[in-house]
């Protein structure tokens, strides 16, 4: 039942948005009393962690592998992520509001992103220079997912995928060299 929870809780606030999300609404769309709900998760803020360590874990297992060079992991794991909130907007958008050090997952990509910058970026203003990776990746997938489309969903994906690979070694190259 807590996975169906989830899930559900997945569901809607992608539909409706994490800022409208309520135990009550999950509640009524899973035909249960809404104290029903707490006995699995004691809180919203709970409940919301679940759903971003589920998506995150799914993006890991794409994601997370080892690479020979260190550049075209973090490459490799910056076009997962696009990929993961192009899928999960919504999410997205909550993150960017959202302190990221409240859900473990999210912590353990900056500290992996950070391990493979330190591995081939120079060391100075690291922090920053991964904010603004970030940034990036969440403001393109952002503009792409509410772009207007037309039929030609996947095809139009893997265009602005392109697009979005090319800029990301453009701004690596930048800030690698800053």
């Amino acid at each position: 039942m807590k996975q169906k929870i989830v899930q559900t809780a997945l569901k809607i606030c992608e539909k409706d948005g994490y800022d409208s999300f309520s135990m009550r609404k999950l509640a009524t769309k899973l035909n249960l009393d809404p104290m029903a709900v707490y006995h699995y998760f004691a809180s919203k803020e709970e409940l919301t962690k679940a759903i971003v360590e589920l998506i995150f874990h799914r993006f890991e297992n794409k994601a997370m592998f080892n690479a020979k060079n260190p550049k075209q992991a973090f490459q490799k794991i910056l076009v997962e992520y696009w990929n993961l909130f192009i899928e999960y907007p919504g999410l997205s958008l909550y993150l960017i509001k959202n302190s990221f050090e409240d859900f473990p997952s999210v912590v353990l990509l900056n500290e992996k992103l950070q391990d493979l910058w330190n591995a081939f970026g120079p060391g100075r203003n690291v922090e920053k220079k991964l904010d603004i990776i970030i940034d990036f990746v969440h403001g393109n997938a952002l503009a792409f997912s509410m772009a207007p489309r037309k039929n030609g969903k996947g095809a139009k994906t893997k265009q602005n995928q392109k697009q979005f690979e090319s800029s990301l070694q453009y701004l690596l190259g930048y800030l690698s060299q800053s």
